[in-house]
């Protein structure tokens, strides 16, 4: 497989939380990616200022400008969201906000991976919602969910569970497929 035939997946895990199982499960799918895949991990979440549409303009504040670059940069994106308070986290609607006007943001292929073991979604349902208005070419045929017990699981702990690995594993063979050429 050459370089230029794999396909780049930025991957947004929309928690802050420091042993997040949002991130445990992205961290691990790059470590199973096929491969036609290269997985990114995002890392900037923290770091994004509050969304205000006077500060959309050039330039931009150096955080967005680099997840923009990142955004451009990617073939698909792979989201994995928590739910709080049956909605998204404030950090990702701000993450989202700030790609509102992202001009390669619109038709660019979105997956998204539930990690959830107990079946939320309110927030994958606006999650869905608020990528559908941005115009997004939501991968619905690949999205799903990949059973974790929630905060406190690592990227070692779902390569070594069969349910999540096997999960997270069909996944990125759906995902494999629909970016692949042709």
């Amino acid at each position: 497989m050459t370089v230029a035939s794999r396909r780049r997946v930025l991957c947004l895990p929309g928690s802050l939380r420091a042993v997040s199982a949002n991130r445990a499960v992205l961290e691990a799918a790059r470590e199973l990616a096929p491969a036609p895949l290269e997985l990114v991990l995002y890392d900037g979440l923290a770091a994004l200022p509050w969304f205000n549409p006077d500060d959309e303009r050039d330039p931009l504040p150096p955080t967005v400008a680099r997840l923009r670059a990142a955004v451009d940069g990617s073939d698909a994106l792979l989201i994995a969201c928590p739910e709080y308070a049956h909605g998204v986290p404030g950090a990702l609607k701000n993450l989202l906000d700030w790609l509102v006007g992202c001009p390669r943001f619109p038709g660019k292929p979105v997956a998204l991976v539930n990690a959830s073991g107990r079946g939320s979604h309110h927030a994958q349902d606006a999650l869905r919602e608020i990528l559908r208005t941005m115009s997004a070419r939501l991968l619905d045929e690949v999205s799903g969910t990949v059973p974790l017990p929630g905060a406190g699981c690592d990227a070692a702990w779902v390569l070594g569970q069969s349910v999540p690995r096997e999960a997270l594993e069909a996944l990125l063979g759906r995902l494999a497929a629909a970016l692949a050429p042709g």
